[in-house]
This record gives structure tokens, sequence and C-alpha cells, in this order.
């Protein structure tokens, strides 16, 4: 079963390099880290290749770019989400579809990844 752990503030990263080290004391664990790791969503990113067990969900981030890097360095690992009622799920929807193309990866991050890690 996923942990989920909140992502934005007060999360810092020195939060962000606990729970990588969190992780990879557990590898058998996916750990989420909700909304791209929030303001630090850079040092999320960075942390998520050398962490095989590492997730990363995409609400709240507050650049496309953001978005983009996290599919690019992790497809496998990052999860549409929106936030809501805080977050807009069609403009999650929609930053997600705006970096990627129609089909396989879209696919994945937008539900198939979550559907893996639950055994759906």
């Amino acid at each position: 079963m996923p942990v989920v752990v909140h992502g934005f503030a007060p999360t810092t990263v020195g939060d962000l390099a606990t729970l990588a080290g969190l992780a990879r004391r557990h590898p058998r664990v996916p750990l989420v880290i909700s909304q791209l790791g929030g303001l630090n969503w850079l040092t999320a990113i960075e942390l998520a290749p050398e962490t095989p067990n590492l997730y990363l969900e995409l609400s709240t981030a507050n650049i496309i770019f953001a978005v983009r890097l996290a599919i690019n360095e992790v497809p496998d690992r990052t999860l549409f989400g929106s936030d809501a009622p805080y977050g807009d799920p069609v403009l999650a929807r929609t930053t997600v579809e705006r970096v990627t193309r129609p089909g396989a990866l879209r696919d994945r991050v937008l539900g198939g990844t979550l559907a893996e890690l639950l055994d759906l």
C-alpha cells in the first residue's frame, strides 16, 4: 500500500530529503510526495530518480515547466492530482495534457500509475 505525504508548506527541502531517506530504507513501500513538493518542486524532482520507490503527485504545481520536468525525469512515477476542492481538476488535467502527447505516457500519468500502485 502506498504512503502519501503532504508535499506543500510547511514541508521543507530538509523534510523532502528525510522522506527520500525513509523511502530508501523501506524500498518495498511506495512513497508518494503530494503537490510535487510544493515550492520545493525542483528538490522533489531531483530526489525521485535516485529513489526508485518515490512517486510525485502533480497537483498544485506552480509552473507548467515543473510538471513537464517531473514527467520527463520519472515518467513511470508521476501521478495526476488536482488538490480538489482547492485546485481545479480540469486545469490540472489540461496541464498534464499540455506537456504530454496523446498515448501511453499521458494515460499512465493520468491514472495508469495509480492503478498499478493500487493493484487495480
